[in-house]
């Protein structure tokens, strides 16, 4: 392992410092009056298409300086927005006695007459709240989509997953021509629109559109891509389609088309395959496997469940499978504030799963082992339906609405076995096999409307919102239990239906008013109910059915919420401040069949500080404190016995309190566009309070039963340091991550507490080079090292690493051709879990273009080519340890055909500057 990663790194490195002879440009900007300019851009530009090789901006001295710069030929552009752009050829090096001196920007006050400006690409601009970047000036390959782009633009950044960092913060927002793109999922838009019909790429932090309809900065960002699309790509129709098949019968398809106007935006995307791919992006992966809640403490609580889902946030994708999906966007603008948005998205799939785990379970005086085998085959298919409307009635309202539609189903049959040991004596083994069949439907809407009373200074806001669920599951199942000591077999086969619904209404009322110069004060009342009902038949199938009464509840939960509250805000144009002190008083009502129920009354307390403070431009503290309440689901209240794993029961509680939450971080962002230095700390603290939790009974035949309930406090703790920034004399560009993590957890075991204590440490680093006309190189490390320490059997504390090595190489010597070479090496440590694992991976992928502008390609992949590819999940939580293995694609060899409509022409890159005689 160790000659595998010494090498790699020497192939990457070697890259990086072996440049040759390489020089320097330093130059001074000033104004008419002579008088220094900064956030001026100066750039190198190729001199054959005008596309951008070395970047620089003016510090406050109005000096920039362009380093390691090789030999050549080179356009010099210099531009500031409201000032006539400076061009000028330079041959680098500077001949003996050659002397580049200052550069005085003017004032644009030009006649048209006098000078014409045709196809000028400015590679960056800088404005006062926006980086606008112009895409045409970074070379990307020929078939290349948005994120290709994104991933050159200075000041960004994006992970292997496809998250978007801009600045030092997450991207969440991705707009298209400033609109909605297939909803709020971004990676839909950066991962399919074509990189050839973006113009321009805007960097902004976007207000809320309440925010921006009152005028009023209520202090929230979210910072927001804009991609701008060129007027050709608005004349028509344009997309891609592709197909490829490839060994071991592995075959994908894809197609997108894209129609773009002033007014109206229409997208379509079609994809099959059976290569493990199943949605348009990872937010498309977990809306179509039913969302996180799956791994809430709500759900079926299920212990044989099928409940993982086929989502990559850059780790494999387990199991084997096909799936297909297809997606529709449309919107339409008829003013600048009027617009409606509809987008649809569907997947279906089928895949089958392997897997085995070895979980090692602490209890006071010992451990015991348990050995699992699942075996599943999940066939899903998932619709969904987003819309929104903006309205906008005159200067003094504004109608906000928003919603979504959603069905889907699932049915997967499951064999499974798992055994428990003591030492290396068997106590007991669980058999089984399993059909589950699942449909639901879910939906939501909120309506908000803001009235401007007072321009300014009083605006009145109204919003409702309702949400509702139900699903509908029918479960058939034998199990075979076997107990050892003494010999003790049961065989029980039974059915179990379950019919869920939820539903949930909720509406608001604020009134703002200005109370000073730059102090609003907010009064706020919001008000809820939600009805949460279960009625479940379970009972035996062998023979004549028959229901068993005291498994089969009638179950439900009625909850009532009143918060009134208060926030004061005081805002400047360096910092914001917002104090709030709302309240929580609430009751919720269990109700099992039809008894006089079970009520929970509670009145909390919740204050909340939100600060902000930009000191100087790219330097930023924030810091921000949040309280809340949140009460139990229904299937946690519920006290009828889930017995579908005989080994494991498990109880809900009907007397369980509501959590008591308190969030706070701080933070301390840096960023430094002249040196493109990014720096981002932060330090996060949770503590919770009636903290749901689980009281765990482990009997002498290592049968157990776990009741949930109220466990007491639970504290979380974490510190991000994320640093990155440009190492010039080595022409890469590097970026240090130091994450830490900790968590006190308390659970019962046998009547004694369980004090949980987890840290984990995470180092990760990587390194790329920044000059990517040719060769685009990326490679990083990352460790992570896990301490778990138990208060119940000290003894058995225990730590562990993992450590993993990847490397990514793109070529591309011309416009014909680009090849790929991609790596990954990780190495999990054995700790506590018997043994070490090294698994090397190995990927290839070489493209040839074809026809006039590149609008044809086939490429050979090669996935896997050691064929070394393993799904394995290591996990620490309460008191247990797992070691999970998943069956995974290995190897395979595709060869695809992608065709591109309606590419026309040169991009233009070139600049072309006329000046006329007068």
């Amino acid at each position: 392992m160790n000659k595998t990663i010494f090498f790699t790194l020497v192939f990457f490195f070697i890259s990086y410092t072996v440049k040759g002879q390489t020089y320097s440009l330093r130059g001074e900007v000033l104004n008419e009056k002579a008088e220094p300019l900064s956030s001026v851009a100066a750039v190198l530009l190729n001199a054959n298409d005008s596309t951008l090789l070395y970047f620089s901006v003016t510090g406050a001295a109005g000096i920039y300086e362009l380093n390691n710069i090789k030999k050549g030929s080179y356009l010099l552009q210099i531009s500031l927005l409201g000032y006539r752009t400076f061009y000028k050829h330079i041959d680098i090096p500077l001949q003996p006695g050659e002397f580049h001196g200052p550069v005085i920007l003017e004032p644009v006050v030009f006649s048209i007459d006098e000078v014409t400006i045709s196809g000028e690409r400015i590679p960056l601009r800088i404005r006062q709240d926006t980086i606008e970047y112009d895409a045409r000036a970074y070379k990307v390959k020929p078939d290349a989509v948005a994120e290709d782009i994104i991933r050159k633009l200075p000041g960004i950044e994006v992970d292997r997953a496809g998250n978007i960092k801009a600045l030092g913060e997450d991207v969440e927002n991705v707009l298209v021509d400033g609109k909605e793109f297939f909803g709020s999922d971004p990676k839909v838009a950066t991962k399919n629109l074509p990189a050839d019909a973006i113009e321009r790429v805007q960097l902004y932090d976007r207000p809320t559109d309440e925010s921006q309809f009152t005028g009023i900065d209520d202090g929230e960002r979210n910072p927001t891509l804009n991609l701008v699309l060129d007027d050709e790509s608005k004349q028509g129709l344009f997309g891609d389609v592709s197909a490829g098949g490839g060994s071991d019968k592995s075959y994908q398809a894809n197609a997108k088309l894209y129609r773009f106007t002033g007014k109206t935006q229409l997208a379509a995307l079609g994809m099959t395959n059976n290569v493990n791919q199943y949605g348009f992006s990872v937010n498309d992966y977990i809306n179509f496997s039913g969302g996180l809640n799956e791994f809430s403490s709500g759900g079926h609580i299920l212990p044989e469940s099928g409940g993982s889902f086929p989502v990559n946030f850059g780790q494999p994708v387990t199991g084997r499978g096909s799936g297909g999906a297809a997606g529709l966007n449309f919107s339409v603008s008829n003013a600048d504030n009027d617009r409606f948005f509809i987008s649809y998205l569907g997947n279906g799939s089928k895949r089958k799963t392997i897997e085995t785990s070895l979980t090692k379970n602490y209890i006071p005086g010992g451990e015991f082992t348990e050995n699992s085998n699942r075996e599943l085959i999940k066939t899903d298919t998932a619709h969904r339906f987003n819309f929104g409307l903006r309205k906008k009635s005159g200067e003094k309202q504004n109608l906000i609405l928003n919603g979504g539609l959603s069905f889907n189903s699932s049915d997967y049959p499951l064999t499974a076995l798992s055994q428990r040991f003591t030492g290396n004596s068997l106590m007991n083994e669980l058999e089984r096999i399993s059909d589950e069949g699942i449909s639901g439907l879910s939906g939501n809407g909120d309506l908000s409307y803001l009235l401007k009373i007072k321009e300014g200074k009083t605006i009145l806001g109204v919003s409702a919102k309702v949400e509702y669920s139900g699903n509908d599951s029918r479960l058939d199942f034998v199990n075979r239990t076997s107990f050892f000591n003494p010999a003790q077999e049961e065989t029980v086969s039974q059915f179990l239906d379950i019919d869920e619904s939820a539903a949930n209404y909720s509406g608001s009322l604020s009134l703002t008013q200005k109370i000073a110069k730059s102090s609003f004060l907010d009064f706020v009342l919001s008000a809820s109910y939600g009805d949460e009902n279960m009625v479940r038949r379970q009972g035996n199938n062998i023979g004549e059915m028959s229901v068993n009464p005291a498994l089969s509840p009638d179950f439900y939960k009625i909850s009532r919420v009143l918060n009134p509250g208060i926030k004061l805000k005081f805002l400047s144009s360096e910092s914001s401040l917002t104090l709030s002190l709302l309240s929580a008083l609430g009751e919720y009502k269990s109700v099992l069949n039809n008894d006089p129920g079970v009520t929970q009354r509670y009145g909390y307390l919740n204050p909340g500080l939100s600060w902000e403070y930009s000191y100087r431009s790219g330097r930023r503290i924030m810091a921000d404190y949040t309280s809340g309440v949140s009460t139990p689901s229904v299937i946690q209240l519920l006290p009828v016995v889930n017995n579908l794993n005989p080994l494991t029961l498990f109880y809900g509680n009907r007397q369980l309190k509501p959590e008591y939450f308190h969030n706070a971080r701080i933070s301390w962002w840096l960023f430094d566009q002249f040196s493109f230095t990014t720096l981002l700390s932060s330090l996060n603290l949770r503590y919770t309070i009636n903290n749901t939790g689980y009281s765990r009974t482990v009997n002498e035949d290592l049968r157990q039963t776990m009741t949930l309930t109220n466990t007491g406090a639970d504290f979380a703790a974490g510190m991000l340091i994320d640093f990155s920034t440009a190492v010039r004399p080595l022409a890469v560009k590097i970026n240090l991550v130091l994450d830490n993590s900790y968590n006190r957890s308390i659970s019962l075991i046998n009547g004694r507490m369980n004090v949980n204590n987890t840290n984990t440490n995470r180092i990760s680093f990587t390194v790329g080079n920044r000059n990517k006309e040719k060769w685009d190189l990326e490679a990083g490390t990352e460790i992570t090292f896990t301490s778990t320490r138990y208060s119940v059997n000290n003894e058995l504390n225990n730590r562990y690493h993992d450590y993993s090595f990847f490397s990514e190489a793109r070529f591309s010597p011309g416009r014909k051709l680009s090849f790929l070479v991609s790596s990954d090496i990780t190495r999990y440590s054995a700790g506590s879990f018997g043994q070490s694992l090294f698994i090397p991976l190995l990927n290839t992928e070489t493209s040839l273009y074809l026809s006039k502008n590149q609008r044809a390609a086939f490429t050979l992949a090669a996935i896997d080519l050691f064929n070394r590819n393993t799904g394995v999940e290591r996990l620490s939580e309460f008191n247990t340890l797992t070691d999970r293995r998943s069956n995974i694609l290995g190897r395979y060899f595709m060869i695809s055909f992608r065709y591109r409509l309606n590419k026309t022409g040169d991009s233009g890159n070139g600049v072309d500057i006329q000046v006329k005689s007068r």
